[in-house]
């Protein structure tokens, strides 16, 4: 098995932090033993991320993951795939607006209104941004 790349590393942390703070959550007695997977995972993050940085963002020492790490050698340990993200929907921000409509009160301030597709009722909101206060 391969080491992961650092942006996966990165991912993969934001992961493995959230699985340290539901066993810390979980836990029943306040210095329970931190479970083999999960020390094997910050063992596998410190291969290819600095040591301090995995250990900061976990909650260990950095003293107790560097022995782990060497215990371990240089011998990767599988991480579990982190859950895939929602779907998200960008096309929607690439369409470029079709109408501007921008009005301007004496005292300067100025209303930008840009919108594409059916036109908005602006008659209501322009009279308010022009009535005078």
């Amino acid at each position: 098995m391969t080491l992961l790349s650092p942006a996966q590393a990165e991912e993969q942390l934001r992961h493995v932090t959230q699985q340290f703070a539901q066993w810390r959550q979980s836990r029943t007695t306040p210095r329970g033993r931190i479970p083999k997977a999960l020390w094997a995972q910050a063992v596998t993050l410190a291969q290819v991320l600095p040591c301090a940085r995995v250990a900061k963002q976990l909650g260990l020492t950095p003293q107790a993951l560097k022995r782990r790490r060497k215990d371990a050698g240089t011998v990767p340990v599988p991480i579990p795939p982190s859950p895939s993200p929602h779907f998200v929907e960008v096309a929607a921000a690439w369409r470029t607006p079709t109408t501007e409509v921008e009005v301007q009160r004496p005292d300067g301030t100025r209303l930008r209104i840009t919108y594409s597709g059916a036109a908005p009722t602006l008659v209501p909101l322009l009279q308010t941004f022009l009535e005078p206060r």
